[in-house]
């Protein structure tokens, strides 16, 4: 697991840094929200945003957390491979659409974390591939092209009976988006 820990760690610092460099301007739009208490969204629900990229040009998209499963189907990866020793499988799937005037979006799931209501957050496994439901969203650096959109699916390894409250996308320099999760 320290393996999986230290490659998302790196994956995360290099979506990060490629994703959004510049000084940016933030989340927009009704119902935008971080982690700290403001009201979240529901699923489906997008939430825009704007940022000036690493060369000074615009870069703006909207993120969606689409949908989430648990206990996810079709989940073919061994349990070690979760941060929990009785653990299940679960599947959320997000979709980034970037302005037709923004310069390319890349995109990863480093920034996408599930959290508890006791406050124990859950990193993606950072993996696509053999086992893990597709299409799969990039693990780092997708591109998505100016008025395009890239639809992906995201693994999270949780503890068996246990249940999010929400999912947070949250990209350094600029405010977290959150989304409630609906009980099974």
């Amino acid at each position: 697991m320290r393996i999986r820990t230290t490659v998302t760690t790196v994956l995360l610092l290099a979506a990060t840094a490629t994703a959004c460099t510049g000084g940016g301007s933030g989340t927009t739009g009704a119902g935008a929200s971080g982690p700290s208490g403001a009201e979240a969204l529901t699923l489906g629900t997008g939430a825009h945003w704007k940022d000036v990229d690493g060369d000074g040009s615009h870069i703006s998209a909207t993120t969606t957390a689409v949908s989430y499963t648990q206990p996810a189907e079709g989940v073919r990866l061994p349990t070690n491979l979760a941060d929990f020793p009785d653990s299940e499988w679960a599947v959320l799937e997000v979709r980034t659409c970037a302005d037709a005037d923004s310069t390319n979006v890349i995109v990863a799931q480093s920034p996408w974390t599930l959290r508890l209501k006791d406050g124990t957050e859950v990193k993606p496994l950072g993996l696509k591939g053999y086992g893990v439901p597709a299409p799969a969203y990039p693990v780092s650096a997708g591109t998505v092209r100016p008025g395009g959109c890239l639809r992906g699916k995201i693994t999270f390894g949780v503890a068996e009976g246990s249940r999010p409250d929400s999912i947070v996308y949250d990209v350094q320099r600029r405010p977290a988006v959150t989304w409630s999760v609906p009980r099974a």
